[in-house]
């Protein structure tokens, strides 16, 4: 038990630490100023539901029921399970995808209102907010 605890701990001690250095080396190339800001608005919302779709409300759901089908009912029907459960949840996120991607100048107008008075900052965010989307697939 406690081996997993430091194993997990650790590696999330590890994401913590790179993803900090990620943002001084962003902040390092980039540097303050409308292209930092359109980033930050087009990773915003990705981020958002990556987090909800591999860390947040999803893992809550799926993994107890998918312990509670692998203990009742076998591995096999476990599997089946969990590829159904992640077959959905591709079509679904392909789905928000596509809706997001023709949405996006709303989307983003209603994120960065500020940005609404400057159509170049605008026209990068919402740019930078398509591209950044595909994340969501991955």
């Amino acid at each position: 038990m406690m081996r997993a605890l430091l194993s997990v701990g650790g590696f999330t001690m590890v994401s913590r630490i790179t993803g900090f250095a990620r943002e001084i080396f962003i902040a390092a190339i980039v540097g303050a100023g409308p292209l930092m800001d359109a980033f930050v608005v087009a990773f915003r919302l990705p981020n958002h539901f990556r987090a909800i779709f591999a860390e947040g409300a999803f893992n809550s759901a799926f993994v107890p029921l998918y312990t509670k089908i692998r203990t009742q009912s076998g591995d096999s029907a476990a599997s089946t399970f969990a590829d159904d459960i992640l077959s959905w949840q591709v079509v679904a996120q392909a789905g928000l995808l596509l809706v997001a991607l023709l949405a996006m100048p709303w989307i983003v107008a209603g994120l960065a209102p500020g940005f609404v008075d400057d159509p170049q900052q605008l026209a990068l965010c919402i740019a930078l907010t398509r591209i950044t989307f595909g994340y969501l697939l991955c």
